[in-house]
């Protein structure tokens, strides 16, 4: 047992007054199917109450909760402080009194959250006084990420026009919340409620109680509930409501000096950081990886970030390294750096602004940059704000990544989010190795140009030590800029600028095979049912995010010119194309599936007929193991975005075929992975009756062919995995 936890208990016990702070659901209580039917049970009131009733303690219980549900739960027990609805409501001796809040009234996007509520099974809305909480905890795995999505878009839309509320993320729910509220704003309501110099503690399990640990003062006691795998304010950790009710009687018996017995639960203090003993290696990215969770289902995003922690987790292991990122909160006021250095990896993080995510997230990174680095400049658009608010989070990013690493350690960022962090880091003394690995592609020239910052972006880009890119093609664009734009000299190694080398590299990034490869038996009941309904015919199979990137509607429009050219295969072959929800996607995705639904509809009324459906669409999240058993099912594995860095599924479908008898893939020209692929059918998605006409090749393919061209490309995604990626980047970026 770590010493400190009970020093850290005996601090508590020993202090001369106690606020105890505690969050109901998922902290004192356990979670349950629906709010309704979490009660608390006699023996934890009881507990409160004698609490409540000891010298030298004030409990308060600080709950996101309505007002009359936390008065049901707990309003009978004496001397007990209620905040409900995360502050908006508070209780004391004098009774119920509402925080003084002006804004508009959230009955419109309760309106809407319903109308995405009601179709699917086990979601709940529920309406407070000051915000809205959509609870998904019931519904289906393979409908939740695209509520999430749909959600998080409506209410995001509609909080650009009432900027005094924002979306809060919890344990399976989702609340948009006027931004008064906050449990944060209830501390100082119960500091007024206790002697000066009280100890503070308070016990917290998810993004809301952020709020609460923020407000506390560094004498006080933050205590972070569950496993939940991400960095936080708190200073210790216990594991569940039963080690918090076992915690709070032992100090019960502490505070009433009576010798606890049993089985105690002690809170495990969480390992920290400290300021003289800075990390020799820091990745930065703009959100932190995420473990995938079973509940939520494993989207492409989990995925493919998953990837990029198996490729980086040695090394990070190796070194002690953290991985700095964005917390995913929103919060007004000084920035704070958390840092949780008992995870794997080690990783910290910081709130954003909330006008941060619009100006910076959404709009300079993902409708400025990504447009135009994808080759859409019809879609890209400039906002001199947002291009502040990018400098701006560049600059805390660099700020926040100098408080970790030594002065002379290596520093990994990660992609079109922080191009600016380099030079940043270098003007506060960083002297150390600086690399960027660009996972999008970079476009020529001329498209790069129109960006009016272009000058200031590659002045960024060359302030790195390493810039590191998919393919050549993307390297030789950023060489050609930086020979034209500030007139750099081309080098055998990179660009030569200012009298110092800056390294220009080549590191396609691959994937873990082996899971792919693998046949789950929990899967193939689904695909036997996909196969039952396919009654023998070929199966054409796309599985992307819902991005105009990733040439969806191109792909649907040539499979029915295919129709229309070869009538010989109607009735002969299926395509399912797979649209996996991602909140990467929320500005276009509205726009995007409207279009493919459409497309879809005309596709099947004019090909279709009683017996075979041409298209099948669907809009969900699938885990690997799903995924893997409908590449090995899919005669071709249709993969044509417009452009991609790299384009990870392609890869994937590889992998999973059976070597005796694969499938064949048909790839864009433009993706990144077409530079390894060398097997695949190369196709071109703005050609309709080329793409077409590629598909029938494709499905004509012969066996003996078929397994020629998929033998070497397996094997070349066999040894391609993260870990290579990651150590030849390293080796790399750290040669002298």
């Amino acid at each position: 047992m770590d010493a400190r936890g009970p020093k850290l208990l005996e601090t508590i016990a020993r202090a001369p007054h106690v606020a105890l702070i505690l969050d109901l659901d998922g902290t004192l209580i356990p979670f349950a199917a629906t709010p309704a039917q979490a009660t608390v049970d006699a023996p934890t009131h009881e507990l409160v109450s004698g609490l409540a009733r000891t010298p030298g303690v004030t409990v308060a219980v600080v709950s996101g909760r309505k007002r009359e549900e936390l008065e049901a739960r707990l309003g009978d027990v004496p001397g007990v402080l209620l905040a409900a609805e995360h502050g908006a409501w508070r209780r004391d001796e004098s009774g119920w009194a509402q925080l003084e809040l002006h804004g508009a009234d959230p009955a419109p996007i309760e309106r809407a959250l319903r109308a995405l509520a009601r179709p699917r099974a086990g979601a709940l809305v529920e309406r407070k006084t000051w915000s809205v909480t959509l609870h998904f905890r019931r519904v289906a795995e393979s409908e939740r990420e695209a509520l999430i999505v749909e959600a998080s878009d409506a209410i995001e839309t509609w909080a650009r026009e009432h900027p005094e509320y924002e979306l809060l993320e919890g344990d399976q729910v989702l609340e948009v919340r006027h931004r008064g509220a906050h449990k944060g704003s209830a501390v100082e309501w119960v500091r007024g409620h206790v002697p000066p110099g009280s100890c503070f503690v308070a016990l917290g399990d998810d993004r809301t109680d952020e709020d609460t640990f923020a407000a506390l003062r560094d004498e006080d006691v933050p205590i972070l509930v569950g496993d939940a795998d991400r960095p936080t304010r708190a200073k210790a950790r216990l594991d569940d409501p039963r080690a918090v009710r076992s915690f709070l009687r032992t100090l019960l018996r502490a505070r009433q000096e009576v010798d606890p017995s049993g089985e105690l639960a002690i809170p495990r203090p969480l390992p920290r950081t400290a300021p003289d003993a800075r990390a020799s290696f820091l990745v930065i990215s703009n959100r932190l990886p995420d473990a995938p969770s079973a509940a939520a289902g494993e989207s492409e995003r989990a995925r493919n970030v998953g990837g990029l922690v198996s490729g980086l987790a040695p090394a990070l292991a190796a070194r002690g390294g953290v991985w700095l990122g964005w917390s995913g909160g929103r919060r007004p006021g000084a920035l704070e750096l958390a840092v949780d250095a008992s995870s794997t990896p080690a990783r910290a993080s910081f709130d954003f602004h909330p006008e941060w995510h619009t100006r910076f997230y959404n709009g300079f990174a993902n409708r400025s940059l990504w447009p135009i680095f994808h080759g859409f400049p019809g879609r890209a658009r400039y906002d001199e704000s947002e291009w502040r608010a990018y400098v701006e989070v560049n600059d805390v990013f660099a700020e926040m990544a100098t408080r970790l690493v030594a002065p002379g350690g290596t520093v990994w960022a990660h992609d079109y989010h922080l191009l600016l962090v380099a030079a940043s880091m270098r003007a506060r003394g960083h002297s150390g190795p600086l690399g960027l690995f660009l996972h999008i592609p970079f476009p020529a020239l001329d498209l790069f140009e129109t960006i009016p910052w272009s000058r200031a972006l590659l002045d960024g880009m060359l302030a790195f030590d390493l810039v590191g890119f998919h393919t050549r093609r993307y390297a030789q664009s950023f060489v050609r800029c930086a020979e034209e734009l500030a007139r750099a000299t081309a080098t055998s190694s990179g660009v030569r600028v200012d009298g110092r080398e800056v390294r220009v590299g080549v590191f396609p990034l691959g994937i873990d095979a082996a899971p792919f490869e693998e046949i789950d038996a929990a899967t193939e009941g689904e695909i036997a049912e996909l196969q039952a309904a396919l009654r023998g015919r070929r199966l054409v199979l796309g599985v992307d995010r819902l991005d105009y990137t990733k040439g969806i509607v191109e792909r649907l429009d040539a499979f029915g010119r295919m129709l229309e050219l070869h009538p010989e295969w109607r009735g002969r072959v299926s395509m399912l194309q797979v649209a996996v929800p991602s909140r990467a996607d929320v500005p276009e995705y509205a726009e995007q599936r409207r279009a493919i639904e459409t497309l879809v509809g005309r596709i099947n009324g004019e090909h279709g007929e009683a017996h075979w459906m041409p298209v099948r669409y669907v809009y969900r999240s699938y885990g690997r193991g799903q995924l893997a058993a409908l590449y090995r099912a899919a005669d071709v594995g249709y993969v044509t975005p417009l452009r991609d860095g790299m384009n990870l599924v392609a890869k994937e479908y590889v992998a999973a075929q059976h070597p005796t008898s694969p499938g064949v893939l048909l790839l864009s020209r433009f993706a990144g992975a077409a530079d390894e692929l060398e097997g695949a059918i190369l196709t071109n998605p703005h050609d309709r009756d080329g793409m077409a006409r590629d598909l029938v090749r494709a499905l004509e393919m012969p066996a003996e062919e078929r397994i020629a061209r998929h033998a070497p490309m397996l094997e070349r995604v066999r040894r391609s995995t993260p870990e290579v990626w990651a150590d030849a980047f390293l080796h790399e970026l750290e040669r002298r």
